[in-house]
């Protein structure tokens, strides 16, 4: 009697499972014919799942549609398991479809209901009420999905801007106030050209600790507006005061940021500039330019901006040192129209003084070389800079 109860506990068992297992073979390759599903759905009626799938199939497939029958599985959905939010999402967005505006809302909040801590959802959410045009519920739901996910602020951004264009109205409600929300929000109102809206996301931004890179949006956007000096209160903000020199990192103390107001460099194939830490005249390192001797090089690949004073006479001071520097035209710095020496052959570490008076609140340090003329015009050999340097002087005449 016991081993043929067990036989019959067993048989029962394997009859209610095999229908289950049945259901899940017969759709384990997700098929795209809605009978399967509804053969599922017979082998494992409780299963949301096979609900939800159908639902899918007559609500989005152009060749099953069929809104009556979708909006019954989705119901179905919701029923057999009422804690998954992309079932009352989908059956949101279908009574929207078909004009059941109070049922699309019910649904949407079942769905943030059941998934509260998911931005995309929130973000859903704000896309509903804003075209029922319910825009206070909307903007709560775009600033929640933005706190949850500052992925979705950009695109908050976007719709707000078009519906608001108010920067004071924006960043005061739907931009948290966070460092990576002030920066997207900050990068956002530069490509919008809102001048507000720059300057009260960097308002913001201030509280919190950035690197000078990412400030480099903001500070290049004030360079196109025509403030240098506000641009380089931007570049030095919150910086050691010994790192803030005359000239920024004008002795090679650290790698070149190559933007802002540190230096600009760009290297080819044959001609490299890097910052070295072997060969520096003082301090910590210097700038070696190597040529190859390919080409005769009408060479301007390193740069340094100044925030200066119009009108101004200024003194730049800086070292150098040469090793087979071939050709008749050397190395030389200029600044405003001013050159320095371009030092041939093999020379030992030498200071140059460059006089100029400032035509502008910005002037730029270039390190030049002009194209020879000659027949053996092509450029060979190393050059090193160090220690630059500004100070308030008389210009030559």
């Amino acid at each position: 009697m016991a081993i043929s109860l067990t036989f019959l506990i067993c048989g029962f068992m394997f009859y209610q499972t095999w229908w289950l297992f049945l259901a899940a073979w017969i759709t384990r390759d997700n098929p795209t014919d809605p009978a399967i599903y509804e053969l599922a759905v017979r082998y494992d009626p409780e299963n949301a799942d096979y609900r939800f799938a159908l639902a899918q199939l007559y609500n989005y497939s152009t060749q099953y549609l069929d809104a009556e029958k979708a909006l019954e599985h989705y119901l179905a959905a919701t029923r057999l398991n009422p804690y998954r939010s992309s079932h009352w999402l989908e059956l949101s967005k279908l009574y929207e479809q078909e004009g059941n505006l109070e049922g699309a809302r019910s649904a949407m909040g079942k769905a943030l209901e059941t998934d509260p801590n998911w931005g995309q959802m929130h973000w859903s959410a704000a896309n509903l009420f804003y075209r029922l045009g319910d825009f206070e519920v909307a903007d709560f739901e775009m600033r929640r999905a933005a706190d949850l996910d500052v992925s979705y602020l950009t695109q908050v951004l976007d719709l707000v801007w078009r519906a608001y264009g108010d920067p004071e109205l924006i960043v005061a409600t739907h931009v948290p106030n966070t460092k990576d929300a002030n920066l997207l929000a900050l990068n956002y109102f530069i490509g919008q050209g809102s001048e507000v809206g720059a300057d009260l996301s960097w308002e913001r931004l201030q509280t919190f600790t950035t690197r000078p890179q990412e400030r480099f949006g903001y500070l290049n956007y004030l360079l196109r507006r025509a403030l240098p000096h506000a641009a380089y209160d931007v570049f030095v903000y919150d910086m050691d005061p010994d790192q803030v020199t005359s000239v920024f990192n004008g002795g090679f103390e650290q790698p070149p940021m190559n933007g802002g107001f540190d230096w600009q460099i760009s290297s080819t194939l044959n001609e490299e500039a890097r910052r070295v830490t072997t060969e520096p005249r003082d301090g910590l390192g210097s700038l070696r330019i190597e040529f190859g001797g390919e080409s005769n090089v009408n060479y301007q690949r390193v740069s340094h901006r100044l925030a200066v004073e119009p009108g101004q006479d200024y003194e730049l001071t800086f070292s150098m040192r040469t090793d087979g520097i071939s050709t008749d035209e050397g190395i030389y710095i200029e600044i405003e129209g001013e050159r320095s020496e371009a030092p041939l052959g093999t020379t030992y570490w030498d200071e140059f003084t460059i006089p100029f008076t400032a035509t502008s609140e910005l002037v730029t340090i270039r390190v030049r070389r002009n194209p020879s003329e000659k027949l053996d015009n092509r450029l060979e050999g190393t050059v090193w800079l160090d220690e630059f340097q500004l100070a308030l002087g008389s210009a030559e005449e």
